[in-house]
């Protein structure tokens, strides 16, 4: 009896296919690093060059223009290791440390509004609303109010403001399965609470310490230094880059829990971790400049914009804000006396959505 044998026309076990040989899908580009291949929407790449390249225009546009009267050849003469010792002075102690933390704090500002949106999945889900920055204010006004702090010490509270309060609402909301509403109905419920313990602080106080816990929670610019610019700067770098690997799970999450969960994803711990990362680039830019409202809002919805999404890529967005916040910044000392930036980009924010409901409005009367 003799034993089976294997045919020589069987077929075969299929190959494994080379995923470097498969053409990519049409409107996008395949990138090869190593074992791993990412495909690249090429839209958003296009798009995201061109704001990167409008973001560094808009840097070496800043370095020969300010409040003070020094233009691009004192600033090439100064970078070259030139210089009067007060042209370097403003070059390099003032102007320089303004502009880092102009592009830093907006793309930190840009990448956690997208993080909120994506989360909650609601357009209006950002720090400014659903209680953040309400906790930077009021960690600021506590020490400068009953405590009489300096800048150190009201840069540290404002950290720990916005870490305090994003944690209590972070348990509130975890507590319940962590959906985009009660998210939402947390940080607007503890807002609520906390505006009204601020207003109350600044009723308490004598006229002259009221004016100046007022100019403390204005967001501006004007005290950026190397003191505090420097490792805020650096930790919000790496708090992007780490945010960056996780826009997988985001794009996952954005689809909805069921869908992401069919996808392999496990939406309440990515929810979790987004979340702690967007509130740590909300917290560190707080600490460096003061709550500043409506860049974090409106980055995700100019980027959905540039590239006719539903979704906010999270690194255009990092580069929206930062074009937001430098632009209002570079207005603000330019054409506005020195206003601080958190006033103009509130004011910008309120006239986008102005015109958003008048071309609303038009839209419904158009096709009424």
């Amino acid at each position: 009896m003799s034993t089976g044998s294997v045919r020589a026309d069987a077929p075969s076990t299929p190959a494994a296919v080379d995923e470097a040989t498969v053409p990519a899908p049409t409107g996008t580009w395949r990138l090869q690093l190593g074992q791993f291949s990412f495909l690249v929407s090429r839209k958003i790449a296009t798009v995201s060059l061109v704001a990167t390249a409008g973001c560094l225009i808009l840097v070496v546009a800043a370095m020969g223009l300010g409040s003070t009267d020094h233009g691009y050849r004192e600033v090439i003469e100064v970078l070259r290791g030139g210089g009067s010792r007060s042209v370097r002075l403003i070059v390099l102690e003032w102007r320089m440390p303004r502009i880092l933390l102009g592009v830093t704090l907006g793309a930190a500002l840009g990448v956690a509004g997208s993080i909120f949106q994506a989360v909650t999945r609601n357009p209006l889900g950002s720090p400014d609303l659903i209680g953040f920055t309400m906790g930077a204010q009021t960690g600021i006004l506590v020490v400068v109010v009953l405590f009489g702090g300096g800048f150190v010490s009201v840069s540290l509270a404002s950290l720990v403001g916005g870490l305090c309060v994003g944690s209590l609402i972070f348990v509130l909301s975890f507590r319940g399965g962590f959906g985009g509403l009660r998210l939402i109905l947390a940080g607007i419920a503890i807002s609520s609470l906390l505006g009204s313990f601020n207003r109350w602080l600044i009723v308490r106080a004598d006229p002259d310490t009221a004016y100046g816990a007022l100019k403390a929670v204005t967001g501006t610019l004007a005290s950026a230094d190397w003191k505090v610019g420097g490792p805020c700067s650096v930790a919000i770098v790496v708090v992007i880059l780490v945010t960056l690997t996780r826009s997988r799970d985001l794009r996952a999450l954005e689809l909805g829990p069921d869908l992401a969960r069919s996808l392999g994803a496990k939406p309440d711990r990515d929810r979790a971790v987004l979340v702690l990362l967007g509130t740590a680039l909300v917290a560190f830019a707080t600490m460096a400049a003061g709550p500043i409202g409506f860049v974090a809002l409106l980055a995700p919805h100019i980027a959905r914009i540039l590239v006719r999404s539903s979704a906010a890529p999270l690194y255009l967005s990092g580069v929206v804000g930062a074009v937001m916040l430098l632009g209002a910044d570079l207005v603000s000392q330019t054409m506005l006396e020195s206003l601080p930036v958190g006033v103009v980009t509130s004011s910008v924010g309120g006239l986008y959505f102005m015109g958003l409901l008048v071309n609303e409005a038009r839209t419904k009367r158009k096709w009424a």
